[in-house]
């Protein structure tokens, strides 16, 4: 069996290619709001390395766990900080989800919603 190409394997969404520059400037808040706490958002994200880093300080730190505060994605424009922090934001306000998304993480369940 051959291997898919990019082309065949993905599908991309409805509005993939509707890209303005005017949407490019994100208010985190507002799309953590939209996403409701949605497990959506988590169908549609690969959970990588460097989210699953940030997951786990990020808990750390809200349950009170680390003294880590600050975290600096490094990645480039294009390079997915938005939906990184979108994706903590959604975990932070919802123990359920943290359940469901994150369950093998330490202190998932040592604080209730985060007020994001």
């Amino acid at each position: 069996m051959a291997l898919k190409t990019v082309r065949t394997a993905c599908v991309l969404q409805d509005n993939a290619l509707d890209i303005r520059v005017s949407d490019q400037i994100e208010q985190l808040d507002e799309l953590i709001k939209q996403e409701s706490g949605s497990e959506t958002f988590f169908d549609r994200t690969f959970i990588t390395e460097g989210m699953e880093t940030l997951f786990k300080e990020g808990i750390a730190r809200l349950a009170g766990r680390s003294s880590s505060g600050v975290f600096r994605p490094k990645q480039a424009m294009g390079g997915g900080k938005t939906h990184l922090l979108v994706g903590f934001g959604l975990l932070a306000r919802n123990p359920k989800l943290r359940k469901k998304i994150i369950p093998h993480v330490s202190h998932i369940e040592s604080f209730g919603n985060a007020r994001v």
